[in-house]
């Protein structure tokens, strides 16, 4: 979940056989991070926002009896950790520039701001020096050692060549455009193992940065562009849209798709970025108004049935991103439309939403306008509903429990008072909010999720913020959704083969590849934030992954009922893309991240290598970039490429749910997988030399 202008930057440590360390750099807020590489050859630069951050800089794996800093003082140095991870809070008072500057003989970090630059540059990392076998071309020998019988046929993949097994190994001329995969598959074909969510392709769509199929609804609600670079407007796609581009979607192996936030939202704006220079609208979807509508600039019930419809048809799951901890601020033009007195009208237009700063205020001036001391403000939520900090409400609290994530309101989820919803929500127009007697705020909060699985039949939620609920209210949310499923199937006479009971992933910020308490809260699957941080290595030479597929396969077979989700880009976090611009990068993470155990997520967009957007002084709108639908040539080399292994991976359910085996080879890493008849083999011959 982004919540408005949190940035993070994080250094993670990076796996080993490398030829020089490589320490990393994080820094990080509550809800996101953002890693860089630490080189004693360059300062690293990096734009930073006001703001509290953590920084972490681990990957230091060498012996010293230095004092480890624990305080950061800015222009001196800081000593860091030895083969322990230097973790340190640091409070930016002043956006800018800020240099770190590693010295890696002496093992200090020097923290310091810098000029402003006048022409923006764009980072780019450096390539990790990594030591890697090497392909230098004619064919080659794998060793198969008994995974296959003797004599029997196999396709590669990429070249659809057969070879025959011969004394456990067979001999073929790879790809040489394949960054030196080779995907093994029998020819003969068995009987499909059933769906199973351990490989999971999952396709995170952005609905309003996706595809726009239906322009007339693109400024619902009296919402505006903001004619400059429209960092933080709606850009216009829809569900329509993503009905339009279900082939294109499913041409990726995808099973499962992960649509953000389809609910009414609030329809003004805030203030973006710390310096407040563009309009910030709801466009992502995790500023809700109402959790009973569609909000219309994504279309209706209608074509929201038919997206679920055609999914359903072509294997692909639907997730719904469900949102509980908190809703949507108040702007100028929902307190307008809810008639809520608590605004200087006299200064404003006479649609509120029309408001624009004059050339002496920026776009959170409107906040001069609201009257945030008002009696009135009863009549918005309401103290049973929320905590926030406004009259007669109950203050934000400092766990996680009781914190306004961004300031937004945080519903009351752990309370047992009966409430009734607030008045102007009851009127909110075509809303299926009613008066439930004996209802929690979290029943609601319960209801309104899972009305969306009884009427819709979706397969799942995606589940933001998870830490900041008690887990007492996630399990009543799986049970009511998977009651709710399972009557929807029935009475709808569903009849896919490729039925499984409701899904529940959540997003526990900065949470790794192990079964922690969480999964006793409902939930099959947790996103893993930690690949990300490793991919750098493994998109230089295949076999980076070998510790991290050993340790992914042995969480899997130890724990039965659990899941995890990997990824290389994500709205909170970095698109993998923007790190190297470089489509050889890219090819190769998509490799590490599709033959990943267990279940992955693909950003829209990682397949064409779609990279950063404007984002003003607010870094994480970039990510939210348009979808790239006309491509260049790198683009399409590229997206053949991730349809190849995506579909290899959707053919074969042993990939991220089979028994993991590594494979003795003379050069190179190769593995089996292998879940009931299904059995595969993927090898790596060495990064090609060009």
């Amino acid at each position: 979940m982004k919540v408005n202008m949190l940035f993070a930057v994080v250094c993670s440590a990076l796996s080993s056989s490398v030829a020089l360390a490589t320490p990393s750099l994080t820094l990080s807020t509550t809800t996101t991070s953002r890693d860089y590489p630490l080189s004693q050859q360059t300062t690293l630069e990096v734009p930073l926002v006001k703001d509290k951050y953590q920084l972490k800089i681990e990957g230091i794996n060498q012996d010293c009896q230095q004092p480890t800093a624990t305080k950061v003082r800015f222009n001196q140095p800081l000593n860091l950790g030895c083969s322990v991870p230097t973790v340190l809070p640091l409070t930016i008072r002043f956006s800018g520039d800020y240099a770190f500057e590693y010295d890696a003989k002496l093992q200090t970090v020097r923290i310091k701001r810098i000029p402003k630059k006048h022409a923006k540059s764009v980072f780019k990392r450096p390539i990790p020096p990594v030591s890697c076998d090497s392909y230098h071309g004619g064919p080659v020998t794998i060793n198969l050692a008994s995974t296959y019988q003797e004599g029997t046929t196999l396709r590669e993949v990429f070249t659809q060549q057969n070879v025959v097994v011969k004394n456990g190994k067979v001999e073929l001329m790879p790809a040489t455009n394949s960054a030196g995969l080779v995907l093994l598959e029998p020819l003969s074909v068995s009987i499909p193992e059933p769906f199973n969510y351990r490989n999971a392709n999952i396709y995170f769509v952005m609905l309003d940065r996706f595809n726009n199929a239906d322009r007339k609804n693109d400024h619902s609600y009296g919402r505006h562009k903001d004619g400059k670079q429209e960092v933080g407007t709606f850009h216009g796609g829809d569900l329509q849209g993503v009905i339009d581009k279900l082939d294109y979607i499913q041409s990726l192996g995808t099973n499962v798709i992960w649509l953000s936030p389809i609910v009414e939202q609030v329809h003004g704006f805030v203030g973006g970025g710390d310096s407040g220079s563009f309009p910030f609208y709801a466009y992502h979807g995790y500023w809700t108004r109402d959790f009973t509508k569609i909000d219309a600039n994504l279309g209706n019930e209608a074509v929201f049935k038919e997206l679920v419809t055609q999914a359903h048809k072509r294997g692909i799951k639907v997730l719904l991103d469900a949102v509980i901890n908190h809703a949507g601020y108040a702007t100028l033009a929902d307190l307008q439309l809810d008639k809520l007195n608590v605004v200087n009208q006299e200064q404003l237009p006479k649609h509120w939403g029309d408001w624009q700063p004059t050339h002496d205020q920026n776009w959170h001036s409107y906040n001069q306008l609201i009257d945030y001391k008002s009696d009135q403000w009863r009549l918005w939520w309401g103290k049973d509903w929320v905590r926030a900090g406004l009259p007669d409400y109950p203050a934000p609290g400092s766990s996680d429990i009781t914190m306004a994530l961004a300031g937004l309101p945080d519903f009351l989820t752990e309370s047992k008072n009966k409430v009734i919803p607030p008045k102007w929500l009851l009127d909110n127009p075509d809303t299926r909010v009613k008066v439930i007697p004996n209802f929690t705020v979290s029943d609601y909060l319960i209801e309104w999720q899972t009305d969306w699985v009884k009427r819709f039949g979706i397969d799942g939620f995606r589940v933001d913020t998870v830490k900041h609920v008690d887990g007492e209210v996630w399990r009543r949310l799986k049970q009511q959704a998977t009651k709710d499923l399972t009557q929807w199937r029935k009475e709808n006479k569903h009849n896919n083969k490729n039925s499984a009971p409701f899904w529940m992933m959540g997003e526990v910020w900065g949470h790794g590849a192990y079964r922690s308490p969480y999964y006793n809260d409902g939930f099959d699957a947790l996103i893993n934030f930690d690949l990300q941080k490793k991919m750098d290595q493994a998109a230089v030479c295949f076999s980076q992954m070998k510790d991290i597929y050993q340790d992914y396969s042995q969480q899997l077979e130890q724990s039965l009922d659990f899941n995890m989700t990997s990824y290389i880009s994500s709205h909170d976090t970095e698109l993998f893309f923007s790190r190297y611009r470089s489509f050889d990068m890219q090819k190769s993470a998509a490799n590490a991240l599709l033959l990943s155990p267990g279940a992955v997520q693909v950003f829209y967009g990682d397949e064409v290598g779609r990279d950063l957007g404007p984002y003003a002084d607010d870094f994480h709108q970039g990510t939210r970039s348009d979808m790239v639908w006309n491509l260049n040539g790198d683009q399409q080399a590229l997206l053949k490429h991730w349809q190849t292994v995506g579909q290899f991976r959707q053919r074969h359910p042993a990939v991220g749910a089979g028994v993991h085996n590594e494979l003795p080879q003379q050069q190179g890493y190769a593995f089996s997988r292998q879940l009931g008849a299904d059995k595969v083999v993927v090898a790596f011959i060495g990064k090609p030399q060009k």
